[in-house]
């Protein structure tokens, strides 16, 4: 297992837009009609290459409120260790700046992660960690390497959610007591520190699509 580094603040990167499709079925529930809308999306690329970039992550515009989200991601540049995925369950500043979240991610060298950040502390949500240690670990269901196109999905359940790799359920976690999150999901892209990439000459490139997703149902 590889310990890793505690990471800075989210900053929201602007102009990572994707073209979406959307579509609204109406399903009973209880005798109720309740709307049920879900949504994909077309390939976005997304570089980065200025060094004030470095050691940051950064996230797509707001997917919305689901109950299941599902994306491919594919890596084709910068350092094979900087994690890429889905935050979620987020609180966010007028700023876009993130105060607390969960990130569930893989990276290129076929390790995944899951943790939670309340502000000041960092919990392991794959295995139980010493407080503000979270580890990534390796997975067979990731396929390692650049160009390689991996899928990755979140479940709610009423314990909390079941991630899914590649279609191999990987984890299910609990949200810990007390983490008091909101209910939106991005994707999300990390840079590394400057000693890890080599800008400006070699890219930090990840392109990603959303192939199904359910919205959280409300009634």
């Amino acid at each position: 297992m590889l310990k890793r580094n505690t990471l800075p603040i989210c900053i929201l990167a602007a102009g990572l837009l994707s073209l979406y499709s959307c579509k609204s079925t109406e399903v009973p529930v209880g005798g109720e009609q309740v709307l049920l809308s879900t949504f994909t999306t077309d390939w976005a690329e997304n570089s980065f290459s200025d060094e004030s970039q470095l050691g940051y992550f950064f996230t797509t515009p707001e997917l919305g409120s689901f109950s299941m989200i599902q994306g491919e991601f594919n890596k084709t540049g910068g350092y094979e260790k900087s994690a890429f995925g889905f935050v979620f369950s987020y609180t966010a500043d007028e700023k876009g700046r993130l105060s607390n979240y969960i990130r569930f991610e893989i990276n290129t060298a076929g390790e995944y992660a899951a943790y939670a950040y309340d502000g000041r502390t960092y919990t392991d949500l794959i295995e139980a960690q010493p407080e503000n240690t979270a580890y990534l670990y390796p997975s067979a269901a990731i396929k390692s390497g650049y160009d390689s196109i991996n899928t990755l999905k979140i479940a709610e359940t009423s314990a909390g959610y079941d991630l899914f790799i590649n279609g191999t359920k990987t984890a299910s976690i609990t949200v810990p007591s007390g983490f008091d999150g909101g209910t939106g999901v991005m994707a999300f892209f990390s840079v590394g520190k400057k000693d890890q990439e080599q800008f400006p000459g070699a890219l930090v490139r990840v392109t990603y699509r959303i192939t199904d997703s359910k919205a959280a149902m409300q009634k």
